[in-house]
C-alpha cells in the first residue's frame, strides 16, 4: 500500500526540475507529511523526511526538496550515532546517493566535525545539525546511565 511505497522512498535526481518546483509540487501532499492539532483550528505539520534534521515541513529543512544536499543524525542501537549526507556525484544513484559516518568518538569531537562537515555543504543548517547531534549524544548518555 502507500505505507510500503512510503518506507521504500530513496533520494534521486529529478532531471531538469529546480528544488521550488519540487517544494511546490509536494508541499500540500507526499507520503512523509504528519498533520497534528496544536489547539484550536491551527495545525501543525511535521515531516517523516529522512533528511529532515527538526522533522519541521517546511522548504528550509526539507530532505525532498534538497535532493544532493540533505542531512541527518540518528542513534544506532550500538550506542553510537550515525551522520547522513547527501552525497553529490551520485544522484544519479539512489542507493549510493546517502554518505553514512559511524561516530564512536567523544560528544565534543563529534559536534566539531558535524559542524565542519555541514558548514561545506549546507552553512545554513550548520547549527541545527549540531544541536540535534548533541540531543542524540544526550540520549545516549541517558540511556546509558539508566541502565546501569
Amino acid at each position: 500500500s502507500s505505507r510500503n511505497s512510503c518506507s521504500s522512498f530513496k533520494f534521486a535526481k529529478m532531471t531538469n526540475v529546480s528544488n521550488a518546483v519540487v517544494w511546490e509540487c509536494v508541499k500540500k501532499s507526499n507520503c512523509f507529511l504528519r498533520k497534528g492539532i496544536h489547539g484550536g483550528n491551527h495545525r501543525t505539520m511535521f515531516s517523516a523526511e529522512p533528511g529532515n534534521l527538526y522533522n519541521k515541513h517546511s522548504y528550509k529543512f526539507s530532505g525532498l526538496r534538497h535532493e544532493n544536499d540533505f542531512v541527518g543524525v540518528q542513534a544506532n542501537k550500538d550506542d553510537t550515532v550515525d551522520f547522513i549526507k547527501g552525497s553529490k556525484k551520485n544522484v544519479g544513484k539512489p542507493a549510493k546517493a546517502a554518505t553514512h559516518y559511524k561516530w564512536k568518538q567523544n560528544a565534543r569531537r563529534s559536534l566539531v566535525s558535524v559542524g565542519k562537515q555541514v558548514a561545506s555543504m549546507r552553512p545554513d543548517l550548520k547549527y541545527p545539525a549540531q544541536a540535534r547531534m548533541a540531543a542524540v549524544q544526550k540520549s545516549l548518555r541517558v540511556k546509558k546511565a539508566l541502565s546501569k
